[in-house]
């Protein structure tokens, strides 16, 4: 297995060549992004679930890595189907700050047959979202 470290590891390529596509027509038209996050392993899933429960902040996931598992994680053809994207501020850091166009890059994403966003409860969407049906081929 690649170092799970590596963002695009491990991450399906049909999922890479999408979201690639999306990332390059956000940077198109003013607004660039970066992946954050591909594949996790399920004690990166947990602690990411952690947060807001047994850490402090808010919470990022309902996914906990175990009894739910979540599309970052491998799924039996050693692939992960789901990514994390930001955007980039002016000097180049990551942002996930209110103001960008997130509903832009969502509808991106979907018209390129990506599912976008994951409700974490009844007034918050995972906005950085975005991940591979798994039927798709």
């Amino acid at each position: 297995m690649n170092n799970m470290s590596d963002k695009r590891a491990n991450v399906h390529p049909v999922l890479l060549r999408k979201i690639d596509a999306v990332l390059l027509a956000m940077k198109n038209i003013g607004f660039p992004m970066m992946l954050t996050d591909g594949a996790r392993t399920a004690e990166q899933q947990h602690v990411l679930w952690e947060q807001g429960r047994a850490r402090p902040g808010n919470p990022v996931t309902n996914c906990d890595g175990y009894i739910k598992k979540s599309n970052h994680q491998l799924k039996d053809d050693g692939y992960g189907y789901a990514v994390d994207c930001c955007f980039l501020d002016p000097n180049g850091k990551p942002s996930w700050a209110d103001h960008y166009p997130w509903t832009a890059y969502g509808e991106l994403c979907k018209a390129i047959g990506l599912h976008w966003g994951i409700k974490l409860n009844s007034s918050t969407v995972d906005r950085p979202h975005a991940e591979l049906p798994v039927n798709h081929i």
